[in-house]
């Protein structure tokens, strides 16, 4: 029997023992469920568990590494897989491979994922107790590493490395051929947060459950990295097969919100379609936390959303400005078709979410303008304005590099609060603050239900901030003002407004913003 361990790495830094307040969003390992399937189905005689440091940090309010030391004393495992998607987990490798090989030297340390398929040589390198690397999708490379075929093309060592081997890809070309997952080696309401939609499906009763209804995509934005990791080329399950993992879904875990995580579900529409058409008897939720493509968005498209269950829809819209779309993002929309996507969403009674990326080379003042501008014009539910980050692996990073335009090669600082991008148009510190005030003018002073008397809406926003962010003064005091709309008892808008006096009292940063936007 061959034990595998499966290991998934903090996605923010933790310092050891430290209780911490906010936490990331805990999304579904899907990668580590469909490559334990896969060789569950092709190799006899192998089981597996999963220790995920988030999930432990959550239920134990810190980070401590002895949980894990205290795992692999009880478990045993022959293989440890450690998946690492994210930059922020870089260092995590070196401190959780230490530990393995001091448990047992002879236990083989295999990682995988974004992360060291675009770093593999200075993760090699720089981490003695890492002893392979599988280079891009796993599911093939680790079912021939467990059958001790090292020697696979999609498999690097520090030897092979040596020899001057270079990595390529090993795609699943049928995703149909992956087994149904086996769900028994993760608890599935630790993940039940991924869904946009959380003011609206904040209950008990809510099982949220993720599927990849396709793998690659054929475009170029200069923020991603998926591309290495999946390719070029899209590949696709089966229509039928969709509808069967759904149908599971309901049957064996009581389904009741869909995530599709497709990083371009709409790329064949007629597939879309088909799709979306068989969702539709189900009567579950529906949601697309990766964004949908704007130029994707028609008519048709728009009914069916909604017949299948959707009730918010992110738009990755990225930029208000042409320029930054085509020139900068390389992204295939342009401004003009951002309002008529809207448009045919609201039509459907469906609420809207824009991605938008600030601070990315070559982009100045006056596109920031623009895409400002562009988000009042038009109004959105609700803004995310996250800061450019270059990700190990996307064109955006290749730049960064070449150019000595990121401040720290400290990949703690590769999140999208951290401006880590100087250029002459660039300024990290002025970003920062400019990501900030965009998202206090657009999300609270400007508000689109707000302004356009959707009060019951907006207050179910607001009541969502104040639970994750209990000392944002201005969520207490456009909720205040929101309760005055609704003509809310007297002593709940007193309340809220007096919060919002105490933390800019006491706060010099919300005094500023407070005066700045004429709220004292």
């Amino acid at each position: 029997m061959t034990k595998i361990l499966y290991i998934i790495p903090p996605y923010f830094y933790h310092k050891e023992n430290s209780i911490t307040d906010t936490l990331p969003t805990f999304t579904i390992p899907y990668g580590i469920l469909s490559i334990d399937s896969y060789i569950k189905h092709n190799i006899k005689n192998t089981e597996s568990q999963l220790f995920d440091f988030n999930v432990e940090i959550k239920n134990h309010g810190c980070y401590n590494i002895n949980l894990l030391k205290n795992k692999l004393e009880i478990y045993k495992p022959d293989v440890v897989a450690i998946s690492a998607l994210f930059d922020t987990s870089y260092n995590y490798l070196n401190i959780i491979s230490s530990v393995v090989k001091e448990y047992s030297n002879s236990t083989l340390v295999v990682v995988g994922g974004g992360l060291p398929t675009n770093l593999y040589k200075k993760i090699l390198n720089d981490f003695q107790n890492i002893d392979v690397i599988c280079y891009g999708e796993g599911e093939i490379p680790m079912r021939e590493l467990l059958n001790s075929n090292t020697e696979h093309k999609s498999l690097i060592s520090r030897k092979s490395l040596k020899e001057g081997k270079v990595p390529i890809n090993t795609f699943v070309h049928n995703l149909d051929d992956i087994p149904e997952f086996d769900y028994n080696i993760i608890n599935l309401s630790d993940y039940n947060g991924r869904s946009l939609d959380k003011v609206f499906s904040n209950n008990i009763e809510k099982v949220e459950m993720s599927i990849h209804t396709s793998r690659g995509c054929p475009f170029n934005c200069v923020f991603c990295a998926n591309g290495k990791l999946h390719g070029k080329k899209v590949r696709y399950m089966s229509i039928d097969r969709v509808i069967k993992e759904v149908k599971n879904m309901i049957k064996n875990h009581n389904l009741t919100t869909l995530i599709i995580e497709d990083d371009n579900f709409l790329l064949n529409k007629k597939r879309a379609k088909e799709i979306l058409k068989k969702l539709i008897q189900f009567n579950i939720k529906l949601e697309f936390p990766n964004g949908l493509a704007v130029y994707s968005i028609d008519e048709e498209i728009g009914e069916l959303l909604k017949k299948a269950g959707t009730n918010l829809i992110a738009l990755a819209v990225e930029s208000g400005s042409d320029h930054v779309l085509k020139n900068i993002i390389d992204k295939p929309h342009i401004v003009n078709m951002i309002k008529p996507a809207v448009n045919i969403l609201r039509k459907n009674n469906i609420r809207i979410k824009a991605f938008i990326v600030i601070g990315l080379p070559g982009e100045t003042d006056e596109h920031r303008l623009e895409t400002l501008n562009m988000l009042k014009n038009i109004g959105f539910d609700w803004v995310h304005v996250a800061i450019a980050i270059p990700v190990v692996g996307s064109r955006l990073y290749d730049i960064c590099v070449e150019n000595n335009y990121l401040l720290s090669n400290n990949m703690e600082n590769h999140i999208i609060s951290k401006a880590n991008i100087k250029t002459h148009t660039v300024d990290p510190e002025k970003i920062e603050k400019y990501v900030y005030l965009m998202n206090l003018d657009i999300n609270f002073v400007n508000n689109y239900n707000i302004k356009n008397r959707n009060y019951k809406i907006a207050k179910l926003f607001f009541e969502d901030i104040i639970k994750k962010y209990p000392n944002h003064a201005f969520a207490y005091y456009f909720f205040a003002k929101i309760c005055e709309y609704l003509n809310e008892p007297k002593y709940i808008i007193t309340k809220n407004y007096n919060k919002f006096k105490e933390i800019i009292e006491r706060n010099k940063e919300w005094k500023e913003y407070a005066n700045q936007f004429n709220l004292r």
